[in-house]
């Protein structure tokens, strides 16, 4: 009998080693990406209502809103990237969701610039939101979690800057330099304080970590990559109070 066999583990009817990678899945067999939670990883703000929930929420920190755990700071891997237009309905008229579009549908390219503003027929407000696809990764555990980062408003110029850096990289390929895949690098996610004329907020601060240099980790990162692309992880559109719309409509 193999090793890893149950018979050869029990003690008195009980396992004596418990084998996470034996079961692996078991239990999980019924479930698709509808039936989960991706985490969105947000800045908390100033009003921020996990400030009064959780002890340990500060404005600054970066929050997990699945496991409700906050961060000083996160390592991610990126993974897929989109960006789409998020509708919302304007405060004074009640605010709230309207829908998300594609940025070549018909609902943006027909929208008009009022007062600044893409604004729909319907008088309703378009905001340009970059979608980071990311894995958080503790180098020191292992642990591995999928999750998503939004950028619109103030952050969009981050956003250019941190699509920028990847795809600047170049590594040595057998023909010359080439362009790594988007997951090929892992970045240290912080916040930082900011502000202009409408207000006060925190935004990303990004920096990069280093290549991914271990295979079982890019390999996750590039399945993460490739569940993205082929439709199977949809993204939610973000909470209006962590978008940094805050000042935007």
């Amino acid at each position: 009998m193999a090793k890893n066999e149950v018979a050869e583990k029990k003690q008195g009817g009980a396992l004596a080693v418990i084998d996470f990678a034996a079961d692996a899945g078991m239990g999980m067999e019924g479930m698709t990406s509808q039936d989960m939670a991706i985490p969105f990883f947000n800045i908390l703000q100033k009003l921020s209502p996990q400030l009064d929930t959780l002890t340990n929420a500060k404005a600054g920190m970066i929050f997990n809103t699945v496991t409700e755990e906050v961060f000083k700071d996160i390592t991610v891997i990126p993974c897929a990237y989109k960006r789409e237009f998020v509708e919302w309905k304007p405060r004074e008229q009640g605010g709230g969701l309207v829908g998300q579009h594609a940025i070549t549908s018909a609902a943006v390219t027909e929208a008009k610039n009022v007062n600044g503003k893409l604004t729909t027929a319907s008088g309703n407000i378009l905001v340009e939101t970059a979608y980071h696809f990311v894995l958080r990764v503790e180098l020191d555990t292992g642990l591995m979690e999928p999750g998503l980062i939004t950028m619109s408003s103030t952050q969009l110029k981050k956003n250019r800057r941190w699509n920028s850096l990847m795809n600047n990289l170049k590594v040595q390929g057998p023909s010359g330099p080439v362009t790594p895949a988007r997951f090929s690098h892992m970045y240290k996610l912080g916040s930082v304080a900011e502000q202009n004329d409408k207000g006060a907020w925190s935004g990303w601060t990004i920096d990069m970590v280093g290549p991914v240099s271990e295979p079982g980790l890019y390999q996750a990162a590039r399945d993460f990559a490739q569940q993205v692309m082929s439709g199977a992880v949809k993204t939610a559109a973000p909470e209006a109070e962590h978008t940094g719309e805050h000042n935007a409509f």
